[in-house]
């Protein structure tokens, strides 16, 4: 089977434009040439890859299977030319690091930037996932490195304990009063709770948490970074479960607000963050560097 670039590229742009002429718009050759090219893709696979009619094409059966591979294999082209352009504009290697949202938001950014400062040929790509996604996708080698929380199971990864990172309710005095000492999931649902929205990993582990437990929480409001989170607890709106670290920040942004702090007696909210990799020994120099700043960043 040979299909070249260009014959994957007008593929795709057909399917998305819905007709050939424009997908051959888009590749910039003719219609004859890109009906001949389509054809020759058929030929070659001995079966048809669009409807054709009057309204435009759709992808067959075998369309609809060929379509996500096209797509998949011109990102990772253009993902190669962009890293072996890298190299003649002096830049390094790119490093993959995945982390979730507590690790991001209250730990990552300034170790990060302290590493980068001191190798300006770093080129660094700081992805947020669930802790989950995060062990998946090192396992699978989709990325060098992450910092996920030691809750998930790790498999055949190489993990280091990192910091520790567990998670409080933060809320007003007067609204944590009514709530009993021993701070349970489904306590949750009889207050007025605030959350993260719901493409951050915090707020998907609380969503696989609540579920187990068959609790329906309910939010009031939903904020987009854990800032404005703890933000909207401070004034008055709610209690939220978040981070130690950004609920400790938070008492010391909003001293008048009367701020209290509540452990949650699950063993899930007593975590800690793990540097995870496949193997350290097999990482590329640079990622090699970072992963030995991180371990000395430990704490």
């Amino acid at each position: 089977m040979r299909f070249d670039l260009q014959d994957l590229r007008l593929f795709v742009h057909t399917l998305e434009s819905g007709t050939i002429t424009q997908g051959a718009e888009r590749c910039h050759i003719t219609l004859a040439s890109a009906s001949e090219r389509i054809r020759g893709m058929e030929t070659v696979l001995g079966a048809p890859l669009l409807h054709r009619s009057k309204r435009g094409v759709t992808a067959t059966e075998a369309g609809a299977v060929l379509l996500p591979h096209a797509r998949r294999m011109l990102l990772q082209m253009e993902q190669l030319a962009g890293d072996m352009q890298a190299f003649g504009q002096g830049l390094g290697t790119r490093i993959e690091l995945l982390a979730n949202t507590s690790a991001i938001s209250e730990h990552l950014i300034a170790p990060l930037g302290a590493f980068m400062q001191a190798n300006p040929q770093l080129r660094l790509e700081l992805r947020e996932c669930t802790s989950d996604a995060i062990a998946r996708a090192l396992m699978a080698g989709e990325a060098d490195m992450g910092v996920l929380s030691n809750a998930v199971p790790a498999g055949s990864l190489h993990t280091q304990v990192w910091r520790d990172d567990p998670l409080v309710l933060l809320g007003p005095t007067r609204l944590l009063a009514a709530l009993p000492q021993d701070v349970q999931l489904n306590h949750l649902k009889d207050i007025a709770l605030l959350g993260l929205l719901p493409q951050h990993a915090l707020h998907q582990l609380m969503a696989a948490q609540a579920l187990q437990a068959g609790v329906a929480l309910r939010y009031r409001a939903l904020a987009p970074h854990l800032e404005a989170l703890c933000d909207w607890v401070a004034m008055g709106l709610g209690a939220a479960l978040v981070p130690r670290t950004a609920a400790e920040c938070a008492t010391l942004r909003w001293p008048q607000a009367r701020l209290r702090l509540r452990p949650l007696s699950v063993d899930w909210a007593a975590r800690q963050l793990v540097l995870a990799c496949r193997d350290p020994a097999q990482l590329p120099p640079q990622a090699l560097q970072l992963w030995t700043f991180l371990q000395e960043a430990a704490h």
